[in-house]
This record gives structure tokens, C-alpha cells and sequence, in this order.
């Protein structure tokens, strides 16, 4: 009796203290998450922090606009210093210097950067990759000398070129986690610089208990609290219709921290598309086991980007050209069969 009394009068304390709301039937209940203006959000945070990590829904058109409406804001660059990509091979980052710089780069020339990547597929040929190189030389153009932008190429330096058999093959090149630390590193941290970087939702969140370490976890392991986390909202899987509508007055696009929040206490399968994995190399095709054991969404990132609901999510497809380009067909196909790795597959469309 007085153990429950006790307990009583503490959940009032807590009620009181802000610490726990209760609802009527005296159970907790988490709090709403508070989203505002995600541009304004993402430019403040690096008053806080001098790396945020951008989970990138791969050929979202929606988010790129908002990437494109982002770099053009009038603070962020003086907030910000480099934009370290996973969409672009870092042996060419000198090319990539002289065409953010405003140089004359031959298309041809710079069509490498996202070509000759370690992915052997047309991963990076949809428009909007070449769009975001665009958008950040035109902001540049606007920008005095000292505070131009820098576009950092996070992907391995891997040179096809030179690749003629399955021998020639370095899988060191090929670790690509490690080699995007190794250029935020190098190039953001030991210079006390600040950046925005932008790969894969799954290189970006903090994970995992089990399983290896993606880009953002490599960074905090050795530093830790350097980095903001955003994640994108792309649906909440079995229960989106559920849940998507506790998200419907948010504004578009929105940004909230969740941390003690109702979303920041939900599992990261839910916002988590399974990741498929190859049972051999010609084997079919199956989910991989979660390795989101244990876990809550606060635990792998720190706010939720909300561009509008799952049923609006647009996505941008290959050029005409590209796919007619059947040199480069033949060479995508080259690079399959000697390094034993699947294409990228497709997003998948609502």
C-alpha cells in the first residue's frame, strides 16, 4: 500500500517536472515530436554541430529538391564548408575541384566522376546527381573565394581502368564506408571544418548492435558527439497507414528531434525497408535478418526529415541516353562479372 502510494506521488513529481506525461487511464505516454522548418533546422544544427549526417533516399526527386533548396539558402554557406557525397569517385575529385570552382569541364570528363564508381551499375547516371554538382557550382559562382562550397567524392578511388581480371581485383578499394571516413577525416575533422553529408540511409544512421559499422558510427566511434543525424521519412512499412497520419500536419518539408518522442520509441524496421541480400552469387534473392535488435529510432538518428507521405514520393529513372550508350552497357556488364557484385536495384516506386 504505501509502495503503491509512494509511487504515486512520484509520477505526480515527474507529471509536474515536465520528466513524463500520464494519460487519463494513469498510463505514460511519450511526448508529440515537435517538427519546424527542415532548412531552418538543418542550418541551426550545425551551430551545434560541425558534421550533419543526411540519409539520402537514392533518385528521390523530392529530396533533392529539397538538397537543391537547402544549398541555395542564403545561411548555409556560411554555416557550411563541404558537402562529402557517396556519389562520386574520389580519384577524380581534382576534375570535381576545377568544375565546382567554375573551370570549363568537358561533360564527358566529368560524367567519370559518377560513372567510375565502385557501384556497377547506373546507380548515379539518374539526372539529379549531376543536378546537385550543378546547383552547388552555380551557388559557388554567387559566393566570394573564401566562403565558396566544397564537393568532396566519398566513394573509393577505384580505377577501372586498370582492372583487366578477376586478379587485378583489390576488395580494399572496395570498402566504401572506410574510405568516406577516411575523407571526412582527412578533409572536414582535422581541418575544423564543417559538412553536410549525404549518402544511404543506411551509411548515415547510427547502427548497429551487431552487424559493421556504417559511415556515421565510424565517425562517432572516435568522436564522439560531432554528429547530427537526419533521417527521411519513406513510409513506416506494415503500419503506414497507421502511423503516416500521425505525421499529417507536419509541414513539408519538416524536421523534429525524436528522442522521448512516440516516433523515437518505435522500432527502425518500421522506417527501415528490408535490405536484401544473395544467397550466392547466382542464388535468389532474400530479406537479410534486422540488425535493429534492441533498438528504438533515437537510437539511430537524432531527427526525422518529413518531405510529404509515402504515396508522394517521386522518383527520378535513367536517361534515354544512358541506356542507349551501349559502350558503357558493355563496360557496366564487364565490371559485374569481375567483381561478382549485383546492380543497384531500382528504388521501389509507391
Amino acid at each position: 500500500m504505501l509502495k503503491g502510494v509512494a509511487r504515486f506521488f512520484l509520477t505526480i513529481i515527474l507529471v509536474v517536472s515536465g520528466c513524463v506525461s500520464v494519460n487519463v487511464l494513469g498510463q505514460q505516454s511519450l511526448a508529440e515530436p515537435k517538427p519546424g522548418n527542415a532548412m531552418e533546422g538543418i542550418i541551426e544544427a550545425f551551430d551545434r554541430f560541425p558534421i550533419i549526417a543526411l540519409g539520402e533516399l537514392h533518385w528521390s526527386l523530392n529530396q533533392h529538391d529539397f538538397i537543391t533548396a537547402l544549398v541555395n539558402h542564403p545561411a548555409f554557406a556560411s554555416k557550411v564548408n563541404d558537402i562529402v557525397v557517396e556519389f562520386g569517385n574520389a580519384k577524380y575529385q581534382p576534375i570535381m575541384d576545377r568544375y565546382i570552382a567554375g573551370e570549363t569541364v568537358a561533360r564527358a570528363e566529368l560524367q567519370q566522376v559518377w560513372r567510375n564508381t565502385t557501384q556497377t551499375s547506373m546507380a548515379w547516371d539518374a539526372p539529379i546527381y549531376e543536378r546537385f554538382f550543378a546547383t552547388v557550382r552555380a551557388v559557388n559562382q554567387r559566393l566570394p573565394q573564401q566562403k565558396r562550397l566544397r564537393v568532396l567524392l566519398g566513394d573509393p578511388p577505384v580505377d577501372w581502368d586498370v582492372i583487366k581480371t578477376r586478379a587485378d581485383m583489390n576488395m580494399n578499394l572496395f570498402l566504401r564506408d572506410e574510405h568516406f571516413v577516411e575523407v571526412v577525416e582527412r578533409e572536414v575533422i582535422n581541418k575544423k571544418r564543417k559538412a553536410l553529408l549525404i549518402s544511404g540511409n543506411a551509411h548515415m544512421r547510427r547502427c548497429c548492435l551487431a552487424g559493421p559499422l556504417g559511415a556515421t558510427a565510424r565517425v562517432e566511434k572516435t568522436h564522439p558527439g560531432m554528429v547530427f543525424v537526419a533521417l527521411p521519412h519513406q513510409g513506416f512499412q506494415e503500419r503506414n497507414e497507421e502511423l503516416e497520419a500521425r505525421l499529417a500536419s507536419w509541414p513539408k518539408p519538416g524536421l523534429a528531434l525524436v528522442k522521448n518522442t512516440w516516433l523515437g520509441n518505435l522500432s527502425p524496421d518500421l522506417i527501415t525497408p528490408a535490405m536484401i541480400m544473395g544467397t550466392s552469387p547466382d542464388g535468389p534473392l532474400v530479406p537479410a535478418p534486422s540488425p535493429f535488435k534492441g533498438m528504438l529510432i533515437q537510437d539511430v538518428t537524432d531527427a526525422y526529415l518529413y518531405l510529404g507521405p509515402k504515396a508522394s514520393l517521386r522518383y527520378d529513372s535513367i536517361t534515354p541516353e544512358a541506356q542507349r550508350d551501349e559502350a558503357y552497357q558493355r563496360e557496366l556488364q564487364r565490371r559485374q562479372e569481375l567483381s561478382g557484385m549485383r546492380p543497384m536495384r531500382a528504388p521501389q516506386r509507391p
